[in-house]
């Protein structure tokens, strides 16, 4: 797996240059479309070239895509992201982005399943409700990790910004949650599993997944004002946190994602007051900026990659176009109905912004890592197609649009509306 992830580096550092130079691309979406087309290469070369095939590095046949996502980079990934969020204007917008990551990805998780499970039936394709809850629940979340590349090369209004960027952080682990919860149901068997076991598990993953990111940054923030004034000393403490921190809250089962959040919040804070040194909070801050590029990079260009891992029989195209619909619809119905809850408090938030975040929920590498831990008998293989062909569409067409979106309702910056 080593040697497949430098193969991958070495390719995002190429088409890194190539987007930069000719095509001029938001580099994660530039850097995608690029390993998309070599992805298309090679399976022409499989097909047609079988003797040269078996010369091409084999990165596309034997990385594992959820390990390397859910075990090594997204704790790095959420945690740094958490580290940059804008704490004062979170705590403007904390309302709305707590009602729609919560609310909102419940919602959507429901239409998205109930939806699917008529969809598939239409289809002549018979995947029991409890599985198509389990595909709405993996779907729903808005991916951090591409919202946030992809509006760092817009300026969308503050308010607008922090709503889909604080929203995305905490659906994640929303999400991933509930993923966690109706897989339980699923595999105990929903008629053994009482709803107080549900909402308990829930609340354990959730609440237990927030109050132990916060213990870890809390702890850790403590340690860093105690320590030698070292920065490399201080790196190292923050990359023990956030590598640390994930895998200790996987194996008190309660949610790492929400863990990374909650405590890059925390440390974003705290190294942004006068509790820490200047000098020392330049080079954090830089060092987390560019792991965070170099892995974001790495990680679109796999996604653009995993084409060349999607098993043929899944494959199910009239399936994969009705689910982009299902999805954007339950996504609109999603977060139209939280601002019915907030539009008395938060006057900013009207159809405009609805759009915006309707189009800027974008899916990624999470929901494919997530659809790739089921088991093949629980239609693990077609969710993972259909997941796949939710991002690419997610990624590419409204990544691509969202910033000329955001200029036609007139919502970039502080204009007004």
């Amino acid at each position: 797996m080593f040697d497949s992830f430098i193969v991958v580096l070495v390719f995002s550092a190429i088409f890194s240059l190539i987007n930069t130079k000719y095509l001029k691309l938001s580099s994660t979406i530039g850097m995608m479309i690029l390993a998309l087309m070599m992805s298309v290469i090679i399976l022409f070369v499989k097909e047609f070239a079988p003797g040269l095939y078996q010369y091409i590095p084999t990165f596309e046949r034997d990385i594992h895509f959820r390990e390397f996502l859910l075990e090594i980079i997204l704790s790095f990934l959420l945690f740094a992201g958490a580290m940059h969020i804008n704490i004062q204007e979170l705590q403007r917008q904390r309302k709305a982005v707590f009602v729609f990551a919560i609310f909102g990805t419940i919602i959507s998780t429901f239409l998205v399943g109930t939806l699917t499970y008529f969809a598939a039936q239409m289809l002549s394709i018979n995947i029991p409700f409890i599985y198509s809850l389990l595909f709405g629940a993996l779907i729903s979340p808005t991916d951090p990790i591409a919202v946030l590349s992809i509006l760092k090369n817009y300026s969308v209004r503050k308010d607008l910004q922090m709503n889909i960027e604080g929203e995305s952080l905490f659906n994640d682990g929303v999400g991933m949650v509930l993923f966690v919860v109706i897989l339980q149901v699923i595999n105990r068997g929903y008629q053994n599993v009482g709803i107080d076991e549900v909402v308990l598990l829930f609340l354990r993953e959730a609440v237990g997944g927030i109050g132990f990111g916060l213990l870890i940054a809390f702890v850790g923030f403590e340690i860093l004002k105690r320590t030698e004034n070292n920065a490399k000393t201080h790196l190292m403490l923050t990359i023990s946190m956030a590598s640390g921190g994930y895998a200790l809250a996987e194996n008190i089962h309660v949610s790492p994602a929400l863990a990374m959040v909650a405590g890059g919040l925390y440390l974003g804070k705290k190294i942004h007051s006068n509790e820490y040194s200047k000098e020392n909070l330049n080079q954090l801050v830089t060092f987390w900026d560019v792991l965070d590029e170099i892995l974001n990079g790495v990680l679109f260009v796999l996604l653009g990659f995993f084409v060349t891992l999607i098993k043929p029989e899944a494959v199910n195209i009239p399936l994969a176009i009705i689910t982009i619909v299902i999805v954007l619809v339950a996504r609109y119905i999603a977060v139209l109905v939280p601002f019915q809850l907030i539009k008395h408090s938060n006057r900013k938030v009207n159809r405009k912004t609805i759009l915006i975040l309707t189009w800027g929920g974008l899916r990624g590498a999470l929901g494919i890592a997530l659809a790739l831990s089921i088991p093949t008998d629980h239609f693990g293989d077609l969710f993972v197609f259909l997941m796949y062909s939710v991002a690419l569409f997610s990624i590419i067409i409204q990544g691509l649009t969202i910033g000329k979106l955001v200029k036609k309702l007139d919502l970039v910056n502080l204009s007004k509306e």
